[in-house]
């Protein structure tokens, strides 16, 4: 049996430089010249990441993700769009006052939601009501992720985790200042072209799909809205925004629920948006949550 959606919070019941350096020769260079063809590709290294672009660590792909800021929460034109469309109560005031928050450090990001096959590889079990190895991993608990990263980190890299709220609503927005964020090439994501971008109610058949199988952000960024919520680190607090520090906020004070976001197959335009928050106790295992991994530098 199919268990119950989570739509609001549970208790509010609601191209690269290497390419450009060619095969390698063996030549007779001096230290000097050396340090300089070293600089020089350092250099191009670091305007390549600044630009963004994709690495991949322990099978997962990553996208570079810069420091900046932008307005976290839903402002008073996005509200009385959804109010127009009936698609706001009082349950959706958890997301605000919206204020402009700063992300100081640069990150990378999954470009994809965790695979069961990716899950399977560092866990040696699947867990997952609808099967696939390149769907998303689901029915894992925040505590279920916690056991994944710590397992993912002893192979030495100790540097994976799960974004913060702020993180992935920065991520999921990629720069726009929309209802629903940007698509590529700067395109706006609005309600009637959605689907181009997620699996949601209207059209994923009432089950999850294979992660990449809908156009990318403006950010390169796969599925960050539906088909499965994805926890991040913080706990849930409907009231957070109102006290919340403008730089790296995160919520670590200890509550009932982690949050989670992106909405899900489940769902439609009016909560499959950045802005959409909810919340789940972190033992909870649901077909419709998932998750993305950061990973610091």
């Amino acid at each position: 049996m199919l268990a119950r959606p989570p739509t609001r919070s549970a208790c509010q019941s609601p191209g690269c430089p290497s390419d450009r350096l060619g095969p390698f020769r063996v030549v007779r260079t001096t230290k000097s010249c050396f340090r300089r063809v070293l600089l020089g590709w350092l250099l191009a290294f670091s305007a390549s990441a600044a630009q963004g672009g994709d690495l991949t660590f322990d099978g997962i792909d990553f996208v570079q993700i810069p420091a900046g800021s932008f307005v976290m929460g839903t402002t008073d034109a996005q509200r009385s769009a959804l109010e127009a469309r009936q698609a706001w109560n009082q349950f959706d005031e958890c997301e605000r006052p919206p204020r402009r928050v700063r992300i100081n450090r640069p990150f990378l990001m999954g470009k994809y939601e965790v695979t069961q096959k990716q899950w399977r590889d560092t866990m040696g079990d699947n867990p997952s009501v609808f099967q696939g190895d390149d769907r998303p991993v689901d029915s894992v608990s925040w505590e279920d992720v916690q056991r994944f990263l710590k397992k993912l980190n002893a192979k030495g890299n100790a540097k994976y985790r799960l974004p913060t709220e702020a993180e992935w609503e920065y991520c999921c927005r990629a720069g726009g200042t929309n209802l629903y964020g940007l698509g590529a090439a700067a395109t706006p994501i609005r309600a009637d072209n959605l689907q181009d971008y997620a699996w949601l109610q209207t059209d994923s058949s009432h089950h999850t799909h294979p992660v990449g199988g809908k156009r990318a952000n403006a950010w390169g960024l796969h599925d960050m809205l539906g088909n499965v919520w994805e926890w991040c680190q913080d706990w849930y607090d409907a009231g957070f925004y109102a006290k919340a520090p403008i730089v790296d906020p995160v919520n670590s004070t200890p509550a009932v629920e982690r949050v989670m976001r992106g909405g899900s197959w489940f769902l439609g335009t009016a909560q499959v948006r950045p802005g959409f928050r909810s919340g789940n106790p972190p033992v909870t295992r649901s077909q419709y949550i998932g998750f993305r991994l950061a990973r610091d530098w």
